[in-house]
């Protein structure tokens, strides 16, 4: 069998070649890092074997000061798993491989993945990553993440809903509540309008990137536009919205939005439930990612809730990293230990000062 055959792609180009995997997620696409870096930090490196496209991933660059290397991250890749084609374990080794030589061992990077959170493969890469010579990294602080699963029917995942979720879903259907789609700049400016008022309401503190939201509801390729649902009480009003990305079989919670008298007219319930009937009707959909939540927290009694008998809970893999200097592994530690510290800092200070402020 021959090798992989690497080629740089143009940002251009990157997008249309992205949505071909069934793994694809904004984190490895143009109209999502584009938003948020430099291009100068940006690569989009595809793999092809006899001219045919099997897998690629977009590395992000953080140079060391005064140097011509640095930390290279992927983050949720490669993509390696083709729409329409078998799972073949192989591609993913020999990618992570392809990737190692050429950013760790002939440019020197710190090289960086950060393996996606997934109900199926999250294990499968994680093997093949220590297959490959990474070493296992930091933790994230509440690693767990949940999963309804939206390949069975509508009537499996009700049933599988634990017995007071579905108790609230009721309640939310018998309130007059209705559910609509608004796409585009309009669905973005409507969101950000309930998004900024729950923001002053809470004090919240807003480290997400959320001012992406406006470009990629007009993303070039319609695959990757976000699902933007907003549920109305019985005047019309909106009193709770959230924002999906529905590019991947994985579909993924990002942003959500409530006025304060959701909450007893389970506004949630009703929303999410409309979220999974959607993706439920859509075949290339598995799986609903619901995101994190502390393990002691409501939000983990409502997900874990949800997430019923048919879906799973899964824990997010830890950073895996290589280097091939002795030099380039100390910074790149050095630099993840100051990322993780000022993370605590800024976090300590808003809970300070939130408190100094109410």
């Amino acid at each position: 069998m021959r090798a992989l055959e690497p080629r740089y792609v143009s940002p251009a180009d990157w997008d249309a070649l992205a949505v071909q995997f069934r793994d694809v997620i904004h984190e490895q696409t143009e109209c999502f890092n584009a938003l948020r870096w430099q291009p100068s930090q940006l690569e989009r490196i595809a793999f092809f074997r006899d001219d045919v496209l099997v897998s690629g991933a977009v590395v992000l660059l953080v140079h060391f000061p005064f140097m011509n290397t640095g930390v290279a991250v992927i983050k949720w890749g490669p993509l390696w798993r083709r729409r329409g084609a078998a799972v073949d374990r192989s591609i993913l080794g020999e990618t992570i491989l392809a990737l190692k030589t050429i950013y760790a061992e002939e440019r020197s990077f710190f090289l960086s993945f950060f393996p996606r959170a997934d109900a199926e493969v999250s294990e499968i890469e994680e093997q093949a990553l220590r297959e490959a010579g990474f070493d296992q990294g930091e933790d994230l602080d509440s690693p767990e993440r949940y999963f309804v699963n939206v390949g069975i029917s509508l009537d499996e995942i009700r049933s599988s809903l634990s017995q007071k979720w579905r108790y609230n879903l009721r309640k939310a259907e018998k309130r007059g509540l209705s559910a609509r789609i608004v796409e585009g700049h309009a669905g973005a400016r409507e969101f950000m309008s309930l998004y900024q008022e729950m923001m002053d309401r809470k004090n919240f503190h807003d480290t997400s990137a959320i001012d992406t939201l406006e470009e990629l509801m007009v993303a070039n390729e319609a695959a990757l536009r976000p699902l933007v649902v907003f549920i109305d009480d019985a005047c019309g009003e909106p009193v709770a919205s959230a924002v999906v990305d529905v590019a991947g079989e994985r579909a993924v919670y990002l942003y959500g939005a409530t006025r304060g008298k959701a909450l007893p007219m389970n506004a949630g319930y009703m929303m999410h439930w409309e979220i999974v009937r959607r993706l439920q009707a859509d075949p290339n959909n598995r799986w609903y990612d619901l995101g994190g939540a502390d393990a002691d927290s409501r939000l983990h009694q409502f997900k874990r809730g949800f997430v019923g008998k048919a879906g799973v809970i899964s824990t997010t893999p830890s950073y895996y990293h290589f280097a091939n200097k002795t030099h380039i592994r100390f910074l790149g530690k050095l630099l993840y230990f100051a990322r993780r510290m000022k993370g605590r800092i800024l976090r300590r200070l808003h809970e300070v000062m939130g408190g100094k402020k109410n």
